[in-house]
């Protein structure tokens, strides 16, 4: 079983920037500049995640959350004395997966799966750490780490607060859980679908020409977003899969995959599907 510091797996994408991978299938991204670094989520906090950023680099460091979900803002305690930036439209989410219960839940679940825990995870400590206060972040806003350039985009639909960055030199675009090929769009922070769609509409003017999303190991060609696009004004409800769902099970929804695609592959690139409740639609 891993211990706290090895917990993590990291991936080199270029010099300067990381993909950094946990046991629960979420990635969190490093952007290390001349002047400073950026740490883009910080998953559910389970590991030492600080260790492995520390590993990478004694940069300043900036945390960044996409939005304001347990298994991309939980780890934000492990920051203290880092600025940490959140988008206030999901400061209510991120306070709610932040809190003892919700922790709690955390644990139970993760304890269950064949991963399960790091050896010397402390539970006591992790339920009951503060959590960060985070600072307003904005369409606009800009990281010039020196070398790197990261611009902030409003991207709502999976959450009212999600956002998204730009990496400018490389013309990259760090989406967290706004665009995927199995977006969420039912629960009680989601918007409906008019709003998604917006979002992917905004988000090809962008111009980028790769996809950097946190439940992928590997960048997408950033024209997936029409599939994403035809799959969203497609939507059938009423023929979508009824979505059984370990996390959330309180929650209605439905999986409705692209039309026309290999249903055996539903999640992936090559199907992408919207999970919607009916009142979202």
């Amino acid at each position: 079983m891993k211990t706290s510091n090895d917990y993590y797996n990291i991936i080199q994408v270029k010099e300067g920037v990381y993909h950094i991978g946990s046991a629960e299938g979420v990635f969190m991204d490093l952007f290390v500049g001349s002047k400073q670094a950026l740490l883009w989520d910080t998953g559910y906090g389970f590991g030492n995640l600080r260790h492995t950023v520390e590993t990478l680099t004694d940069k300043p460091l900036i945390v960044v959350n996409s939005h304001g979900h347990l298994d991309h803002a939980c780890g934000n305690f492990q920051f203290k004395d880092c600025p940490v930036y959140m988008h206030l439209k999901d400061k209510s989410s991120y306070e709610y997966f932040n809190s003892k219960d919700a922790r709690r839940d955390n644990i139970e679940r993760v304890k269950n799966t064949e991963e399960g825990l790091p050896s010397d995870f402390d539970e006591e400590y992790y339920i009951h750490a503060p959590i960060k206060d985070t600072i307003e972040i904005n369409e606009g806003d800009q990281f010039d780490l020196g070398g790197i350039t990261l611009t902030v985009k409003e991207v709502p639909g999976h959450t009212a607060g999600s956002i998204g960055l730009i990496y400018e030199e490389e013309q990259w675009f760090y989406a967290g859980d706004a665009m995927n090929p199995f977006v969420w769009l039912f629960l009680p922070d989601a918007q409906p679908l008019s709003v998604y769609l917006e979002t992917l509409e905004k988000a090809k003017t962008f111009a980028c020409k790769k996809l950097c999303i946190s439940h992928h190991a590997e960048a997408l060609d950033y024209a997936i977003l029409d599939s994403f696009i035809r799959c969203a004004k497609e939507l059938d409800y009423a023929s979508g899969i009824p979505f059984e769902n370990m996390l959330f099970p309180q929650y209605i929804a439905r999986i409705c995959p692209l039309k026309g695609a290999d249903q055996s592959l539903i999640g992936q690139p090559e199907c992408p599907a919207v999970v919607i409740s009916e009142d979202r639609l």
